[in-house]
């Protein structure tokens, strides 16, 4: 991936950084596509469920994150617009491998947005 990922947005149970609604700051949609095709080729999964929150960038971020998921051979399940805890119980009672939630969870700024993800049933 290179040294343009921005590394201090990695963060110990998740991915976290600055992602405006026009498609630039450190999380970008062209980020998630790359993290898309990144987790496609590590996870051990034939499907993953994909959820978004409501922060004017998910909806690209998602996208563009299912798009990388898609061609790099996973099944996507577009949970859409949920809490995090659905994302969560999708991973334990739907036909998925695991699952990654377009968000960036309790911080409330709209500037920020981010990744967590679940490999198998258990969070990364």
């Amino acid at each position: 991936m290179g040294n343009d990922w921005p590394e201090h947005c990695f963060k110990a149970y998740d991915i976290r950084g600055l992602a405006y609604g026009d498609g630039t700051g450190e999380l970008t949609p062209e980020f998630a596509y790359r993290l898309g095709r990144a987790v496609a080729s590590y996870f051990d999964a034939k499907s993953i469920a994909v959820g978004r929150d409501i922060r004017d960038s998910s909806p690209a971020l998602a996208n563009n994150l299912m798009r990388g998921l898609a061609e790099g051979g996973i099944k996507v399940l577009n949970l859409g617009i949920v809490p995090t805890g659905c994302l969560y119980h999708s991973v334990w009672n739907l036909p998925v491998q695991g699952g990654i939630m377009v968000t960036a969870s309790h911080l409330p700024m709209p500037t920020h947005n981010g990744f967590k993800m679940c490999k198998g049933n258990l969070p990364l």
